[in-house]
């Protein structure tokens, strides 16, 4: 597994001289005394594993000395191994502006470290992402040795990952291949998948011209008995209007032309008596 760097003895020697070397540029002294106490107390509380209070002493080191390499290089530390490697990664590249070439190669080095921790935990869900992310630190690894050829943590770490590498691009081979022959299974059921689904569309096509026929011929067969319905209603009223017209007619009959004639003469039909 990838080896981390921590400011641990040495380090800690390194931090005090820092300080003194920015005494000169701080407008009061109080103020350089007091971050170097908070380092103290949160170098302290590092090494008793009391990462909270740590951090909290860092930041406390942060207000009276801003932007300094060695308290992002101290945050980063102590982040890291609280597993936060992502905002671990954010303190040690504001290190990386330290005029202090330890510093600065220590700090690549342990962003080496956060860059292979973020992608192994993206090892199961994204295996291109991953090794994406080995590769960027075996490049913080690199450049760690430029800076410090006796960085024996940062040769190793890189071996280590370049071997890692080489086992995750055969796992991706491997998947691809899968996925290659999976796609290939389902591109060859497709043929017969869309045949099913033709059928089964002609059939619902001819389903469907079935039932409109059987509708269209419902309405043709009711507007047809609407037809015949309509049709003798005409022929009723044809018969008594005919039967109207003949009764009619009967009862013109009943009086001749003659009858009328003579009572329009004034014409008596009885016979006089003739004595």
């Amino acid at each position: 597994m990838a080896r981390s760097r921590e400011y641990r003895g040495k380090y800690l020697i390194a931090m005090r001289y820092a300080l003194c070397s920015m005494l000169f540029l701080l407008p009061a002294p109080c103020y350089a005394a007091s971050a170097s106490k908070s380092i103290e107390q949160g170098n302290r509380l590092y090494h008793e594993s009391k990462l909270d209070e740590t951090l909290q002493k860092y930041n406390e080191a942060g207000v009276a000395m801003a932007d300094s390499d060695i308290i992002n290089f101290n945050m980063g530390v102590a982040l890291y191994k609280k597993e936060d490697y992502r905002k671990a990664q954010d303190y040690f590249t504001k290190a990386l502006t330290s005029d202090n070439k330890q510093i600065e190669a220590d700090a690549l080095y342990n962003l080496g470290n956060c860059k292979y921790k973020l992608g192994k935990l993206k090892e199961s869900a994204d295996l291109s992402a991953t090794m994406g992310l080995l590769r960027e630190s075996l490049d913080y690894y690199k450049r760690a040795v430029e800076i410090d050829q006796k960085n024996i943590d940062a040769r190793f770490n890189h071996e280590f990952v370049e071997r890692e590498l080489k086992v995750l691009l055969d796992k991706l081979k491997q998947q691809q291949s899968e996925k290659g022959k999976q796609q290939k299974n389902e591109q060859a059921a497709q043929p017969q998948e869309k045949q099913e689904n033709r059928q089964k569309q002609e059939e619902e096509k001819s389903a469907q011209a079935k039932e409109e026929q059987q509708k269209k011929k419902q309405q043709e067969e009711g507007r047809a008995a609407r037809e015949e319905s309509k049709q003798g209603e005409n022929k009723e009223l044809s018969e008594e209007g005919a039967r109207t017209l003949l009764e009619r007619y009967g009862r013109d009959e009943a009086k001749p032309d003659y009858m009328d004639r003579q009572a329009q003469a004034g014409y008596d039909s009885q016979v006089s008596k003739d004595w």
